[in-house]
């Protein structure tokens, strides 16, 4: 057989027709007569070769294939050259035959161009041929939202992404491929891949969108490169260890990264269609949250995809990074969910502020006048607010006490008539009734108001995983950490050493400037919460003015003697905040600063106090951090001082009248006894030398030197003139010898305003008596000895202060180093190569 007979050659034809119109192309008669010609003309071509009709017939389809899809892809994609090698269209760039000098001169790859088509006919081409693109630029937009069932095999290579792309479909049936691509614009990629899938080196300059994809295969990833935050949430990897994401390059993914994502994204059609047509801003606000919601959930399920798959594949290096962003997607999340202000975040930027060279040139003399007024006005303004501010620090506290104790007398009183309310109709069944309806009413308040109520959980979730990244990149940072431990270490030895010198400086306040700086003190810290403007930390402002009104109010009414360990407790807090602040701070001399601060103070403190290292030293055991001042005092005194001291802290207070000869065995044995009872002496001196009344105590014990049958009228004369009983109750107690330290807060707020019960006939009788006499003679003697006990009493009240001040410090000081230790192992053992 050598060429084709007339009847074979119709038979072909009627084939090749047949295919042609099985294939439903939308080609013109021209192009499929061309098409039919040229494959009859190919059969002639190889018909040197011994085949017979059925032979011939039965290549007929895939010559039909293959000759629609080149010309249908040159048609729809505007080309010269297209190529069908292993089953698959080849687009790429046309060869050019050029002489052999020129083509070695040529070192750059060319690329074609693809001219821009209709995305159904692009559609159509993925569906119905496998294709590989090769060196082409995409410059117009692939974006339309219609899902297509199933394309073949896909493949691009070495291509450019200029525009948007928007891939929906339900399943790729064979291989997907976009390798050393450039993605310029967004990526979105949704479907089912029942095959491979390879991105290798691929860079995705924008967002990338693999939402909900299942990946059912090898889904290969190695050498990618993320410059903007990719979105893997709820996709399926059926192999998690198929999943290749070596040497993924997300060094442009950091935490501003995650916030420019919610802002960039939220704004969806789902949004658009929502906020259309919408005037009130609550409504405006509530749905815009709702978006900026969705995508921060979004992404951080995304990062936990790709932490997931990492772990599962032991590569916690690299599953930590992804961890870090993870944690921090859930921080921003928080914020949005505790967010209630649509002024979140907003900047106010001032009008009319542009730079003009000409301003600058002459002096304005016209506006002199106009600027004298304004400063007036200024310093009248910030003196009627300075003025506000004080009156507010020391007047509000009192007010505010007034109006809740005219609150509580109305509130009471609000009770009494709604339960006498009940019994008006004097009916059992109408009192059930009423007690029952209004026992729901009150229910459904309360589950609103719950419902409502500020939800501090997620505001202290929100603020740890703040402190989290801001300290240690969510663990991933350990310098970072390790520097800031070493700050609150600085930190708190450098407060325990301003506190000891500056004690003495701090008690000559009385507790009134004491309560009124420790509540300037919070005042200060909540205007600074205030200046952060984020709705985070309203919560946190809000919180911190309910302490600050329970602080004040219970300080005032009861006058606590911890009332100068818990102002230091707010100092050594406030500072916690500054250099927290300043450790977060970007500015590169305050870094430096506080290193250098953090640095010098730990070495001092490693050469000099190394206990301080101990988290648990200064709540369990203060003495280990402070010398006491009482035993130092102690060995200053001479013999008869310390027997003095020894019989009245044993309750005996016939004192010795000379000095006695004992052994310094006897004497140190005598100090020890002093020292452990040093808190009972206390409280003896502290009765005895109390400067309100030594007066009055004075004129007593001359009366009982002197003439004691004049003793009782003495004592009543002093509560006259007094208008009080607090001497002779005093007095009383003297006689029982109770020295004991009142806990009561009854008493507390008696003593306070010197208010005391009058003592019976029975017990004023008790001052004639010789008995009661000379037990009070031997007390009130002990005014003698002021002058020397005196400096006693102030440096164990100092140690007391100080002891109180290291312990109340040191729990918060314990809490921080703690939560550091733990950052600090968990950071070394996820940057170790050992597993763990």
């Amino acid at each position: 057989m050598e060429e084709l007979t007339k009847e074979q050659r119709q038979i072909i034809e009627e084939e090749i027709k047949k295919e042609i119109k099985k294939a439903d192309t939308f080609l013109k008669p021209e192009s499929i007569n061309k098409i039919i010609q040229d494959i009859i003309g190919n059969i002639k071509g190889n018909f040197k070769y011994p085949k017979n009709l059925e032979e011939i017939l039965s290549s007929i389809p895939q010559k039909v294939y293959v000759s629609l899809g080149k010309e249908e892809i040159k048609q729809i994609l505007k080309l010269d050259f297209c190529c069908f090698v292993d089953n698959v269209f080849y687009i790429d760039f046309a060869p050019k035959i050029e002489p052999y000098e020129h083509n070695q001169n040529k070192t750059a790859i060319e690329e074609q161009r693809i001219i821009q088509c209709s995305y159904d006919d692009l559609l159509y081409l993925f569906k119905t041929y496998p294709l590989i693109f090769n060196h082409c630029i995409f410059d117009y937009k692939i974006d339309k939202k219609t899902p297509i069932e199933q394309i073949k095999k896909l493949s691009f290579l070495n291509c450019n992404f200029k525009k948007e792309i928007y891939l929906h479909f339900q399943e790729c049936l064979d291989i997907f491929q976009m390798d050393n691509c450039v993605f310029e614009d967004r990526v979105t990629i949704k479907g089912k891949f029942n095959d491979n899938v390879y991105f290798n080196n691929s860079i995705f300059k924008n967002y990338a969108n693999f939402h909900t994809c299942e990946f059912e295969k090898t889904a290969n990833f190695y050498g990618v490169r993320f410059e903007k935050a990719p979105n893997f949430s709820a996709c399926y990897f059926k192999e998690p260890k198929a999943v290749n994401l070596i040497n993924v390059d997300i060094d442009k993914l950091d935490f501003k990264s995650v916030e420019k994502y919610i802002e960039g994204n939220y704004k969806d059609e789902s949004y658009k269609n929502e906020t259309k047509g919408i005037q009130d801003k609550k409504e405006f606000f509530k749905i815009k949250n709702k978006h900026k919601l969705r995508y921060a959930k979004n992404l951080k399920d995304s990062f936990r995809v790709i932490k997931d798959v990492l772990i599962n594949q032991n590569n916690t290096l690299e599953a930590q990074e992804w961890h870090k962003l993870e944690l921090y997607a859930k921080e921003k999340e928080l914020e949005i969910q505790l967010s209630k202000n649509k002024n979140d975040n907003l900047k106010k930027e001032s009008k009319n502020q542009v730079y003009n060279p000409k301003d600058y040139e002459k002096f304005n003399y016209s506006k002199i006048i106009s600027l004298i007024i304004f400063l007036l006005k200024t310093i009248g303004y910030l003196s009627v607010n300075i003025l506000i501010i004080i009156e507010l620090v020391l007047v509000a506290p009192f007010f505010t006490i007034m109006f809740y104790c005219v609150y509580v007398v109305f509130f009471i009183y609000k009770i009494l008539t709604f339960i006498l309310k009940s019994f008006y109709p004097l009916d059992i069944n109408k009192f059930i009734i009423f007690w029952r309806i209004k026992f729901n009413k009150i229910k459904r308040k309360l589950i609103v108001s719950g419902r409502k109520m500020l939800d501090f959980t997620l505001w202290f979730d929100c603020v740890l995983l703040q402190v989290y990244r801001n300290t240690s990149n969510h663990h991933t940072n350990f310098l970072k950490i390790l520097n800031f431990t070493i700050l609150m270490i600085s930190l708190y030895a450098f407060m325990g050493f301003v506190f000891s010198k500056t004690i003495n400086f701090i008690l000559s306040f009385n507790s009134v400037s004491i309560i009124i700086a420790s509540y300037i003190i919070l005042l200060v810290f909540t205007l600074m919460l205030v200046n952060v403007k984020k709705q985070l930390y309203q919560y946190g402002v809000i919180l911190i003015f309910m302490l600050c009104g329970a602080f004040t109010i219970s300080m005032i009414l009861f006058l606590s003697s911890e009332y100068i360990s818990i102002f230091c407790f707010l100092i050594y807090f406030l500072g916690v905040l500054i250099f927290y602040l300043f450790f977060i701070c970007k500015i590169k001399l305050f870094i430096f600063l506080v290193r250098f601060f953090a640095y010098m103070i730990f070495i001092a403190t490693i050469i000099t106090k190394p206990q301080f290292i101990n988290p648990f030293t200064g709540v369990f055991s203060s003495d280990k951090l402070y010398e006491s001042k009482f035993e130092k005092r102690l060995n200053d005194l001479n013999t008869s001082a310390i027997m003095i001291l020894t019989d009245i802290s044993q309750d005996n207070f016939n004192l010795p009248s000379k000095d006695q000869n004992i052994s310094l065995t006897e004497l140190n044995s005598a100090k020890a006894l002093i020292i452990a009872n040093k808190e009972k002496l206390k409280e003896i001196l502290s009765k005895v030398y109390n400067d309100k009344y030594v007066s009055d105590y004075k004129k007593v014990l001359n009366e009982l030197e002197n003439n004691t049958s004049n003793v009782k009228n003495i004592i009543e004369e002093i509560d006259n003139k007094n208008n009080n009983s607090v001497v002779s109750a005093q007095l009383n107690k003297f006689l029982k010898l109770n020295f004991s330290q009142e806990i009561d807060i009854l008493y507390a707020i008696k003593s306070n305003f010197s208010i005391s019960e009058k003592l019976s006939p029975e017990q004023m009788a008790l001052f004639d008596q010789k008995d009661s006499q000379d037990k009070l003679k031997s007390v009130l003697t002990l005014l003698k000895f002021k002058s020397s006990f005196e400096g006693i009493l102030e440096v164990i009240n100092q140690d007391e202060i100080i002891q109180n001040i290291i312990k109340s410090t040191s729990v918060l000081y314990s809490i921080i180093l703690l939560l550091c230790i733990f950052s600090l192992q968990k950071t070394a053992r996820k940057n170790s190569i050992v597993p763990s």
